[in-house]
C-alpha cells in the first residue's frame, strides 16, 4: 500500500528541478499551463490501468504505479511555477500574504477532495473520480490563461531591479534568472536550512495526506465516510492558517521586525507545536476526540511554515525562486516517498502509529535547531 501511495511522488520529485528552471527561464505562467495539460491527460490513465486487458496480462500493479507516477510528473511543476510567479509579480511587502493565499487554495483542494470523493465513489464508482479530474483540466487551463498576466507590472520590474542593484546582485528581470547554478545554491548554508526544514516538513505532510484517513479508520475505529470527514478538519485549519500566517508575517515586517527574525519565529512555531501534539497523540488509550484535536493541531499549525521556509526561498534567491523551490522540494519529495513507505512498514510490523508520531516529532525538533542556526532573511543570490 505504501509503495502504491508513494508512486505519485516519484513523478512529482522528477519534475521539481526541471519545473523550477523552466519557470525561471520562460515564466511560471507557461510552465504551469503545460503542467495542467499533462496532469489532466495523465489523470485519465488510471481507469485504463485497471481495465480487463491489463488485469488479464497480470500488469495491474505496474500499470497503476506508472499512471500515478505520470500524474506526479504533471503536478511537479506547479509549486516551483507558483513560487516564480509570486517572486516576480508580488512586491516583497506582500509576498508572505500572496504565498499564504496560494497555499490556502492548495489545501482547499484537499478539503474538496476529502468531502466530495466519498460521495462520488458511492454514487458513480472510482473511475468517475479520475475522469472528472482529467476533464476539468480544459476549463482550468482556459481560466488560467485568461487571468494570469504574462509579465509583472513595470513598477514591479523597476523595484526588483533597484533592490538587486542595492544588494550588488544582477537583476533577473522578467525571466531567465541570473545564471546562478545549482552548485552555487547548494554551497550556501541558507539553502541547506531550507532543504532540511523542507525535508522534515514534507515527511510529516505526506504522512498526514496519505495515512490520516487510515489512522482514523484503523486506530480510532471510524468508518470510511467518517474518516474522510474527520480528516477534513486539519486541512481546514491549515487552509485558514496559511493565509493568517502570511498576514502575520507581513504585518510584523512592516512594523520593523527583521525578516530573519520573522522567518525563524514562525518556522519554529510551525514545527515545535506539532511536535508536542504528536507526542500526545502517541500515548496509548487517547480518546478519539482528543486524537482528532491533536491531529488537527499537528497539521494545522504547520501552515505557519508557508511564511517561514517557503517565503524564505525568494528572500535569499528572488531571481531564482523557481529553481530554489524545485531544488528544495526535490529533497522534500524524497522525504515524502520515504515517509509514506516507512509508515506502511512500521504500522504493518508494529500494529501502531505511535512510533511514527514519535519519530516525526523528533525530526521536527532537529529541523528547528538547524533552521535557527543557518537561516537568514537577507538576499544571498
Amino acid at each position: 500500500m505504501g509503495v502504491i501511495q508513494s508512486a505519485f511522488l516519484w513523478g512529482y520529485m522528477a519534475t521539481q528541478l526541471l519545473g523550477g528552471a523552466l519557470a525561471d527561464k520562460y515564466g511560471g505562467k507557461r510552465v504551469m499551463a503545460g503542467g495542467i495539460v499533462y496532469f489532466s491527460l495523465a489523470s485519465l490513465l488510471l481507469p485504463f490501468a485497471l481495465s480487463s486487458p491489463v488485469q488479464a496480462a497480470g500488469l495491474t500493479i505496474p500499470a497503476i504505479l506508472l499512471a500515478r507516477c505520470c500524474v506526479g510528473l504533471g503536478e511537479g511543476v506547479a509549486l516551483p511555477s507558483m513560487n516564480n510567479l509570486v517572486a516576480r509579480h508580488v512586491p516583497p511587502s506582500a509576498k508572505a500574504r500572496a504565498l499564504g493565499m496560494c497555499f490556502s487554495g492548495f489545501h482547499s483542494g484537499n478539503l474538496v477532495g476529502l468531502l466530495v470523493s466519498p460521495f462520488i465513489l458511492v454514487s458513480f464508482g472510482w473511475r468517475a473520480l479520475f475522469l472528472l479530474f482529467g476533464f476539468l483540466g480544459a476549463p482550468l487551463l482556459a481560466v488560467w490563461n485568461a487571468t494570469v498576466p504574462d509579465k509583472p507590472p513595470a513598477a514591479q520590474q523597476l523595484a526588483a531591479a533597484s533592490a538587486a542593484a542595492a544588494a550588488g546582485k544582477p537583476a533577473g528581470g522578467g525571466g531567465g534568472g541570473n545564471g546562478v547554478t545549482l552548485g552555487r545554491l547548494l554551497s550556501h548554508p541558507a539553502t541547506w536550512a531550507i532543504v532540511v526544514v523542507n525535508f522534515v516538513n514534507h515527511w510529516g505532510y505526506f504522512i498526514y495526506l496519505n495515512w490520516m484517513p487510515t489512522y482514523f479508520s484503523k486506530a480510532l475505529g471510524f468508518d470510511l465516510r467518517a474518516s474522510s470527514l474527520l480528516a477534513f478538519l486539519p486541512w481546514l485549519v491549515m487552509a485558514l492558517g496559511s493565509s493568517a500566517a502570511g498576514f502575520l508575517a507581513d504585518s510584523l515586517i512592516s512594523r520593523g521586525v527583521s525578516v530573519t527574525t520573522v522567518r525563524k519565529a514562525l518556522q519554529s512555531a510551525s514545527m515545535l507545536l506539532p511536535a508536542a501534539a504528536l507526542l500526545v497523540l502517541s500515548q496509548p488509550g487517547l480518546p478519539p476526540a482528543a486524537a482528532v484535536a491533536c491531529m488537527t493541531a499537528a497539521l494545522g499549525v504547520t501552515s505557519l511554515g508557508q511564511a517561514g521556509f517557503v517565503a524564505n526561498m525568494s528572500d535569499i534567491a528572488p531571481d531564482n525562486a523557481g529553481q530554489m523551490f524545485g531544488l528544495c522540494n526535490t529533497f522534500g519529495s524524497a522525504a515524502g516517498i520515504l515517509g509514506v513507505v516507512s509508515v506502511g512498514l512500521v504500522v504493518e510490523r508494529t500494529g501502531s502509529f505511535a512510533p511514527v508520531f514519535q519519530i516525526t516529532a523528533a525530526m521536527y525538533v532537529f529541523a528547528v535547531a538547524v533552521w535557527n542556526v543557518l537561516c537568514t532573511g537577507e538576499r544571498v543570490f
